[in-house]
C-alpha cells in the first residue's frame, strides 16, 4: 500500500481546539457492518460521556451507507461527525493524519488487513481485536488488543489512549517504527533483495 511522501510529516495538524479525533477506516458491508456500526456507536458514546467533545472521522468503503443511523444515534452527544466514501491514498493519509487513534473493529487485526496497516503507517495508536492471526509484525507496532469477547475492554481502552498523552505517544512511537522496519517499501524490498540473492 503506497500512502506517499507525506507519511513522516506531523501526524496531526494543529486545531484550535484540543478535541480528540478518533479515526475509522472503512466499514464492512451487510450484516457484519450493522454489528461494526454498533460497536463504534458504543465506543464513541463512552468516550463521548467520559471526555467531552470528540470528533469521529469515518470513511471508506460502505462508511456512507450507515451516516444516516450513526448521525442519529450521535445527536445528543458532544460528537462531531464526519462520514465519506471511498477516497484517495493520499486523501485517507490526510484523514489518518488529523486523527488521534484508529479504531479497528473489523474482525480480528492482522498483517492482511491493510486498513490497519495504513493507521499503522500514519503513526496512529490502532485499537483492536485478537485473533489466531494477530502475529508479529502486528504486534511490534503500537496496537492495543483486546478480546471481542469483553466490549468494555475495547471503550476503556479507547478513553485510555485518548486521555493520556504520554501513553498515546508511545504507541504512535511504535507504530512509526514498526512501519520503518516491516511495511515501509524500503524495508520490503530488502526482505525482496535478500531472498533473491538466497536463490
Amino acid at each position: 500500500m503506497c500512502l506517499a511522501k507525506c507519511l513522516f510529516r506531523s501526524r496531526r495538524c494543529q486545531l484550535a481546539d484540543s478535541t480528540s479525533a478518533i479515526g475509522v477506516f472503512s466499514i464492512t458491508g451487510g450484516e457484519a457492518g450493522a454489528s461494526e456500526t454498533q460497536i463504534i456507536l458504543a465506543a464513541g458514546r463512552y468516550a463521548a460521556q467520559k471526555l467531552g467533545k470528540l470528533r469521529l472521522s469515518i470513511f471508506g468503503r460502505c462508511a456512507e451507507l450507515r451516516e444516516t443511523e450513526l448521525r442519529k444515534k450521535f445527536r445528543d452527544l458532544p460528537v462531531e461527525l464526519s462520514v465519506e466514501g471511498v477516497l484517495e491514498s493520499t486523501q485517507v493519509v490526510q484523514k489518518l493524519s488529523a486523527c488521534d487513534v484508529l479504531l479497528f473493529v473489523r474482525g480480528p487485526i492482522s498483517s492482511r488487513r491493510s486498513s490497519a496497516i495504513a493507521g499503522i503507517a500514519c503513526g496512529l495508536p490502532v485499537i483492536a481485536y485478537f485473533g489466531s492471526e494477530t502475529a508479529v509484525p502486528i504486534t511490534d507496532a503500537g496496537v492495543v488488543l483486546v478480546s471481542p469477547d469483553r466490549p468494555n475492554d475495547l471503550n476503556s481502552a479507547l478513553v485510555r489512549v485518548l486521555s493520556d498523552a504520554a501513553y498515546r505517544m508511545g504507541l504512535a512511537a511504535r507504530s512509526r517504527a514498526a512501519y520503518q522496519t516491516h511495511f515501509a517499501w524500503t524495508a520490503i524490498a530488502a526482505r525482496f533483495s535478500a531472498f533473491l540473492n538466497t536463490r
